[in-house]
């Protein structure tokens, strides 16, 4: 039997950062989330960072929705390179590069077909209420975020510059122990596809990591089971609004840690009959 889309929600906020660096699409049948990651140099190039140039070159070529999810990638994978290109950045440091999450999916009559690269997710809502990731689930943050909870219970007076060294460390991993986009061929390798039926699914839910619940361990995956039923309680907007109210009862990131007290969010829901 044919699925028909009878709802289609959007959450575009901005997190505690100068810019949104988060985007998102949604043309036609195909829908997608993007995370564009804060580079580790504080350029910006025609007012906007690197990371912000990202998500929305990415999310642009995506929009097109003209060729296989795999195309769509590899094309805005080499926009993303010419993009670097013009403006002079060195896309073979991955200190310096351009870079983003994305998952997509294109909505068929009776299935769904999905590409990921880095933390963003798709979650599939069964009609009986149940819930599970279609797209593979990794943090690459897991051991920096760790190091900045043990600084932080030590009140050490300068955590943020204390874990720079960790950070570069996992920023040269890009496409060798994690996927993202950034320009270069490797990507292309890291690219997570599949598909499933949407048999017995009622809503598929496309997230950048800003729409997580915080975790008091870092270790621990989210809690994905809490944003289906807040999702299902009163939509995307009370997933981010108890988000930020988590966030905001630890704005200094001690018992959640993070980056910074408010993340970008991108999320789209899609709701089936």
């Amino acid at each position: 039997m044919r699925k028909n889309i009878t709802k289609i929600e959007q959450v575009h906020a901005q997190g505690s950062g100068r810019f949104n660096e988060d985007n998102l699409t949604c043309t036609d049948d195909l829908f997608g989330v993007f995370d564009g990651a804060s580079s580790l140099v504080p350029d910006l190039y025609r007012g906007k960072t690197g990371a912000w140039w990202a998500s929305h070159l990415v999310s642009s070529e995506f929009s097109k929705n003209d060729a296989s999810l795999y195309e769509l990638g590899k094309r805005a994978n080499l926009k993303l390179q010419q993009g670097m290109s013009a403006e002079g950045v060195a896309s073979f440091d991955h200190l310096q590069c351009w870079s983003t999450s994305a998952a997509v999916c294109r909505v068929k009559d009776h299935s769904v077909e999905w590409l990921q690269s880095g933390d963003c997710q798709i979650l599939a809502i069964d009609n009986d209420g149940g819930c599970r990731l279609l797209t593979p689930y990794h943090n690459h943050d897991k051991e920096t975020l760790k190091l900045l909870k043990s600084l932080l219970d030590q009140n050490d007076p300068e955590p943020q510059k204390k874990i720079r060294p960790q950070l570069k460390k996992v920023r040269k991993q890009m496409n060798r122990s994690y996927g993202v986009i950034n320009g270069a061929a490797a990507a292309l390798d890291f690219f997570k596809q599949g598909s499933c039926s949407l048999d017995g699914i009622q809503h598929l839910l496309l997230f950048t990591d800003g729409l997580t619940p915080p975790n008091t361990e870092s270790s621990t995956s989210p809690d994905f089971g809490w944003v289906t039923q807040n999702y299902l309680e009163g939509g995307l907007e009370q997933v981010k609004d108890q988000i930020r109210w988590f966030e905001t009862q630890d704005p200094d990131c001690r018992r959640h840690p993070r980056f910074k007290c408010h993340d970008d969010m991108a999320a789209i829901a899609i709701s089936f009959d």
